[in-house]
């Protein structure tokens, strides 16, 4: 018998991290189902949970339906925390793993990860599941790229979206250089933003994560307080690892700076049970195809799309309910860069709430997101 089949129900509030994440685990075992797809025209299989009583929820049409996607390099499992709080509300929910991980196929083609074909894959599984054009769209990292990208093609589908961590990037038509990207950042924020990319990218990038997965998990779920006053504490532990260069392979190939020595884990990664099944799924699985989102960017495989897609000029407007959660300890995906989207007009109707965690704050700080989304759904999407 799985752990979590053994824990009784309790008051959300009350739980362990382990505790929470068991009693997510099981409701997405008992309470969803696990079905699968091949979309075309690429004969990709996608593989998703969806909760049994959706069809029976939108009987009206005006129950909106909840499409989670998670991120880098995690799969429908991130979002279990969540469950206890947003199973109990009348929303039905879809939760994919997305192209690359877990139940879905793995191509290692960048071409594949095009934001256009993975929305067309999206709306074959919303059309095999009957849903009507009333999806809030809800992601993290990589996967809040693509539910911004989603809602962008598929509008008239979408009635609000909730990314987290990512803040609105819109197409452009200018092309991705992560050289000059670093450069820029380093000039603007005192480090480089993209730095662990030369890393990800890199030929050998992958087939050393896969290597090294023990000293991955510890470089993507560490913790470390700044002893800067002016910070008070905050986590700046992906600031050093992930925005400085070399820093990344030296961490994960235990060389350099970092030899024989491993950063603090956060406290909900210290659960043996996520790190065995983090560290099993990938073992299984490799990073080659989660590694082609970057790729997708960095070879700038969306940029003709998005250079005739914007030719609309309302096409990267959003008017619909945008929430955007955005986390302290994220330095990549900076808090602060929201705000340009915003005085720029392209977000009209948004809210914005910032939780004190890292960026796997699915993991961290679940049941405080939970309860954001929770109270802007009831208020935004009255049922």
């Amino acid at each position: 018998m799985k752990d979590y089949e053994q824990v009784p129900k309790r008051t959300v509030g009350s739980l362990t991290h382990s505790e929470l994440r068991a009693d997510g685990w099981r409701i997405l075992e008992k309470q969803f189902a696990h079905k699968t797809i091949v979309t075309k025209p690429h004969d990709l299989t996608y593989g998703y949970y969806v909760t049994h009583d959706l069809a029976k929820k939108q009987e009206n049409g005006r129950v909106p339906v909840l499409l989670m996607l998670h991120g880098f390099p995690d799969d429908a499992y991130m979002w279990a925390s969540t469950l206890p709080t947003l199973t109990a509300l009348p929303y039905p929910i879809i939760i994919p793993d997305l192209l690359g991980y877990a139940s879905s196929s793995k191509p290692t083609d960048p071409k594949l990860y095009a934001y256009t074909q993975q929305a067309s894959s999206l709306i074959q599984i919303l059309d095999q599941e009957g849903v009507l054009n009333n999806v809030i769209v809800v992601g993290h990292d990589w996967g809040s790229a693509v539910t911004q990208r989603f809602f962008l093609l598929h509008k008239e589908r979408c009635v609000g979206l909730a990314p987290t961590s990512l803040f609105y990037f819109p197409p452009s038509e200018t092309a991705f250089n992560l050289p000059e990207m670093n450069r820029a950042t380093e000039k603007r924020f005192g480090y480089q933003q993209w730095a662990y990319w030369e890393f990800f990218t890199a030929a050998d990038g992958p087939k050393l994560m896969h290597q090294n997965l023990e000293r991955l998990y510890e470089a993507l779920h560490g913790e470390k307080p700044s002893e800067d006053p002016q910070e008070d504490g905050r986590d700046i532990w992906m600031r050093e690892l992930f925005c400085l260069p070399g820093t990344m392979r030296e961490y994960v190939m235990n060389r350099g700076r970092y030899q024989d020595w491993h950063v603090p884990l956060k406290p909900y990664a210290q659960d043996e049970v996520l790190k065995e099944r983090w560290i099993q799924r990938l073992q299984r699985d490799g990073l080659e195809a989660p590694i082609c989102y970057y790729e997708a960017l960095k070879h700038n495989i969306n940029l003709d799309t998005d250079r005739e897609l914007i030719q609309d000029p309302e096409f990267c407007t959003i008017t619909k309910p945008y929430l955007y959660i955005a986390f302290t300890g994220d330095w990549v995906p900076r808090t602060d860069l929201i705000q340009e989207a915003v005085e720029q007009g392209l977000i009209t109707d948004f809210e914005r709430h910032t939780v004190r965690a890292g960026h796997w704050a699915l993991y961290e700080k679940p049941q405080e997101i939970a309860e954001i989304l929770a109270d802007w759904l009831k208020r935004r999407f009255p049922v």
